[in-house]
């Protein structure tokens, strides 16, 4: 794509996702003045919509962003690279105002410590800061026993791996108290727009933090129209992940940088 067209298109795409409405030939020539003439716009708007980067909802409309340009525009803008330092009363505030459900993991250190057998009926397995509790199975204990000294973390992960399902089950309800949840309200069209649940309950249940590699996702495991991103933060003296989802049309740049101001 030349320059003179990737300009138009990223500007296209900022004043798209700020009024939500088509964008005209004539309000890109009151933004840019002499550098562009509506002509040169609206040929160069023809030639970006034969290219699949926009589209126009009626003939006599402006045009709009396609979700493939919307894709590219915020790999080239989210940096999931480096940890994002948060607020918490700030980050609840800005998922309220743009739409956009963020759940947050808070990494304290919750190393198994013991491990006991009752009677052969149940293992409870005690941990720095909680414990759980599930139903005797020999071989489960023999596996336990090799992760002793493991964080709650990583002996999640593990068991995520090895599809140990009971012990994740009862390894969710002993972490849950780390877990934060900000507008899950946003989730509901996106249940409603999928007939994959298991993807609404694995960001409800926090297991998208077992499954998910830092970075940003979209139709391969999310509904089409959507965007999540996953990526380190840092709140105060602790460390965590975040996973933040919703419409791949919000805001995300307004919303990082409200984050970080």
């Amino acid at each position: 794509m030349n320059k003179k067209k990737e300009i138009l298109l990223e500007q296209v795409i900022v004043q798209y996702l700020q009024y939500k409405e088509p964008i005209g030939s004539e309000s890109l020539k009151a933004f840019y003045g002499s550098s562009f003439s509506s002509a040169t716009i609206r040929n160069h708007f023809k030639v970006l919509a034969s290219e699949g980067w926009l589209f126009q909802p009626h003939i006599s409309s402006g045009r709009i962003p396609t979700n493939a340009a919307l894709k590219n525009h915020w790999i080239k803008n989210i940096n999931t690279k480096n940890p994002l330092i948060l607020d918490l009363k700030r980050l609840k505030e800005n998922s309220y105002k743009y739409g956009i459900c963020c759940i947050l993991s808070i990494e304290v250190s919750n190393k198994l410590q013991r491990i006991i057998n009752i009677e052969d009926r149940y293992l409870v397995l005690l941990f720095e800061q909680s414990q759980a509790v599930m139903n005797y199975n020999a071989s489960l204990e023999r596996f336990l026993q090799e992760l002793a000294s493991l964080d709650l973390v990583d002996i999640k992960k593990i068991a995520y791996e090895v599809r140990a399902l009971e012990l994740l089950n009862s390894l969710e309800n002993a972490q849950r108290s780390n877990v934060s949840y900000f507008c899950l309200n946003a989730l509901n069209e996106m249940l409603d727009q999928s007939q994959n649940e298991e993807v609404f309950l694995d960001i409800i249940n926090g297991f998208v933090f077992h499954k998910l590699h830092n970075g940003i996702y979209f139709d391969e495991i999310l509904p089409k129209d959507y965007l999540g991103i996953m990526q380190e933060v840092r709140i105060q003296e602790l460390n965590g992940r975040a996973f933040c989802v919703g419409k791949i049309d919000r805001d995300y740049t307004k919303f990082y940088a409200e984050l970080a101001s």
